[in-house]
C-alpha cells in the first residue's frame, strides 16, 4: 500500500518540476518574412534550449579548469627553480669550500716558506757575531788583563751581550712559529686530502651503481684530454719535510677529473617541465600490436612542443629522422656513454655541435612509430641499453658530490 501511495506522489513531483521548466524555459516562435512576401516560422524548442544551456555549463567549465591549471603551473615552475637554484647554490658552496682549503694550504707554505728564509738569515747573523769576538781561552784572558774585569760569555764561546741574546731570542721565538706552522700546514693538508677523498669515493661509488668504471674513464681522459707539457719546476721543499703536498696534489688533480668526467654524464632531466613516465625501461606490450617486447628507454609525456635538452656534456653524434624513431637526436658524451632523444617535431642542433646542459636540442613531438606526443629517451652504455631514470635519480644527488 504504501508503495502504492508514493507512485502517485512522484508522478505528482515530475508534473510539478515539468510545469516550472516551462515556466522558466518557454518556447520561442520567431517569424520570418521574406522579400517575395511569405512568411517563415521557426520555434526554439525546450529541448534545444536546455541542450544549449548545458553546452554553456560545459564551455564555463572547462574555462574553470583551464584557468585553474595556468594559474597553477607558473608555481610549480617557479617552485622547480628554486630547488634547481637550491642545488646550484650547494654545489658553488662545495666548489668554494675546497677552493678555500687549497688556498689556506698555499698561503700556509708561503708562510712557513718565509719562517726558513729568516731562519736562514739570523743563523747567519749569529754566525757573524760570533766571528767578530775571540772565543778562546787565551784570548779570553787577554780581555781580563786589559780590562780587568770578567765579560759575560755562553757555553759555546759567544759573548753573552744584549744584541746576542736579542738575537737568540728572536731564533726561538722564530723556531715556535715555525713548528706551530708545520702543524697547522699538515693538519690543512690532511683536511684538504680527506675531503677530496671523500668526495672522489661518493662521486665513484655513484658512477659504479650506474654500471660506470669512473677511474677508467678518468683514465682515459688522461690520455685523450689534449696535449699537455712545459718545463718541470719541483715544489720547493718546505721546513716541514715531506708533509703530504705531492699526495694532495695528485688528489685534487684526480678530483679534478672525477668531476669533468661527472659533467660529462647524463644525469641531467631532458624535459623541465610536468611529465609523466608514459612507458618505463625493460620489457613491455607494444603499444602499437600489444605484443610483448622491449623498451630500451623511457617514454616521457608532456605538452606538444616542449623543449628538450642534453642531460650531459657531448657532441652530437646523429640528428635526422630515423627508422621507427621519427626526428632523432644522438649524444656522444665519451667514455662510450650515449644518449638518445626521439619522436621530436623540430631539432635545433646539428651534427659535430658541442652541447652542454644548458643547450636546448629540440622540441618534443609525435613523428616516427608513435601514438601521441612523447619523448623517447634513451641511455646507452658502450651500446647497450641502461635505464635512463637511474642516471636521472643519480643526477638529483650529483651537487652534493660535486
Amino acid at each position: 500500500m504504501a508503495d502504492e501511495r508514493a507512485i502517485p506522489v512522484t508522478g505528482k513531483r515530475i508534473k510539478a518540476l515539468g510545469r516550472a521548466v516551462s515556466w522558466m524555459i518557454p518556447e520561442w516562435q520567431v517569424f520570418i518574412r521574406r522579400p517575395d512576401g511569405t512568411a517563415e516560422q521557426f520555434r526554439f524548442t525546450r529541448k534545444r534550449q536546455l541542450a544549449i544551456i548545458a553546452g554553456m555549463c560545459v564551455i564555463a567549465i572547462w574555462a574553470g579548469t583551464v584557468s585553474t591549471l595556468l594559474t597553477r603551473q607558473p608555481d610549480e615552475i617557479a617552485a622547480k627553480e628554486r630547488r634547481l637554484e637550491e642545488m646550484m647554490a650547494a654545489t658553488r658552496a662545495a666548489q668554494y669550500r675546497l677552493a678555500s682549503s687549497q688556498k689556506m694550504v698555499a698561503d700556509i707554505a708561503h708562510e712557513v716558506d718565509l719562517v726558513h728564509t729568516n731562519l736562514l738569515v739570523l743563523a747567519e747573523s749569529n754566525a757573524a757575531l760570533a766571528k767578530d769576538h775571540p772565543a778562546g781561552k787565551p784570548v779570553l784572558a787577554a780581555a781580563r788583563s786589559r780590562v780587568g774585569a770578567e765579560p759575560a760569555w755562553n757555553e759555546d764561546g759567544q759573548p753573552a751581550s744584549d744584541e746576542a741574546r736579542a738575537v737568540r731570542e728572536q731564533v726561538r721565538r722564530l723556531e715556535g712559529s715555525l713548528e706551530r706552522l708545520k702543524l697547522a700546514y699538515a693538519q690543512a693538508v690532511q683536511n684538504t686530502d680527506d675531503a677530496a677523498s671523500s668526495r672522489i669515493f661518493d662521486a665513484e661509488k655513484m658512477l659504479s651503481r650506474l654500471g660506470i668504471d669512473a677511474r677508467q674513464l678518468f683514465d682515459r681522459q688522461q690520455r685523450d684530454g689534449g696535449g699537455r707539457g712545459g718545463p718541470f719546476i719541483p715544489v720547493v721543499a718546505s721546513a716541514s719535510g715531506d708533509t703530504g703536498l705531492s699526495s694532495l696534489m695528485d688528489r685534487l688533480d684526480h678530483w679534478s677529473g672525477i668531476k669533468a668526467v661527472m659533467q660529462k654524464m647524463p644525469l641531467g632531466e631532458p624535459l623541465r617541465v610536468d611529465y609523466e613516465v608514459n612507458s618505463g625501461f625493460g620489457g613491455r606490450s607494444d603499444p602499437l600490436n600489444h605484443r610483448a617486447g622491449i623498451h630500451e628507454g623511457v617514454d616521457l609525456g608532456a605538452p606538444f612542443g616542449s623543449s628538450v635538452y642534453a642531460t650531459g656534456e657531448g657532441v652530437v653524434e646523429s640528428a635526422g629522422p630515423r627508422d621507427g624513431y621519427g626526428l632523432t637526436i644522438e649524444i656522444d658524451h665519451g667514455g662510450g656513454v650515449s644518449t638518445r632523444y626521439a619522436h621530436l617535431s623540430r631539432i635545433k642542433v646539428k651534427e659535430g655541435q658541442r652541447v652542454t646542459r644548458a643547450t636546448v636540442i629540440g622540441m618534443l613531438g609525435n613523428t616516427g612509430r608513435s601514438t601521441g606526443p612523447h619523448l623517447h629517451y634513451e641511455v646507452r652504455l658502450s651500446d647497450t641499453p641502461k635505464d635512463p631514470l637511474k642516471f636521472i635519480a643519480a643526477g638529483e644527488d650529483a651537487p652534493k658530490a660535486w
